[in-house]
């Protein structure tokens, strides 16, 4: 089901990070550093697959026995990715996900779109979830492990 037009549908929010944005963008796409910060509702996540390219798709087992599953729609290094989210949290639906990683000299801004959520309350959960998520990426990029660029 392609994404509503309506505004309500999409929740959209800005965080500047302390890192390079190849450093900011590679956090997304290696499984290794993914795993370091990617913990949906404080859950693990164990990457079953990650082929990041576009067309590729990606497939996320949490904790409880969820899934994260989607596919990349746009893999454009280091400046945006794009891909389509789908698991239980959004019923079944799929959403789109779109973020802009913008240079800001040593930081990094990214712009994270996610777009066809159904109602207000799915907006509601997802905006609950993305914040503390974007929360532990800038714990994990201001560790000396964190991946460099």
């Amino acid at each position: 089901m392609p994404p509503s037009s309506d505004n309500s549908a999409t929740l959209v929010r800005r965080r500047v990070f302390r890192a390079s944005r190849r450093r900011v963008f590679r956090a997304w796409v290696e499984p290794e550093a993914l795993v370091s910060w990617f913990r949906p509702g404080g859950m693990g996540v164990t990457v079953h697959k990650m082929d990041v390219r576009t067309g590729g798709s990606f497939h996320f087992a949490l904790e409880n026995g969820g899934s994260i599953f989607g596919t990349y729609l746009l893999v454009a290094p280091p400046e945006k990715l794009v891909f389509t989210w789908s698991g239980d949290a959004a019923g079944g639906r799929e959403t789109i996900v779109t973020l802009d990683f913008l240079d800001q000299g040593s930081m990094t801004e990214i712009v994270l779109t996610h777009e066809g959520l159904s109602d207000p309350a799915l907006r509601t959960f997802f905006d609950s979830g993305w914040r503390p998520l974007l929360e532990a990426l800038a714990e994990a990029l201001s560790t000396d492990d964190a991946p460099r660029s």
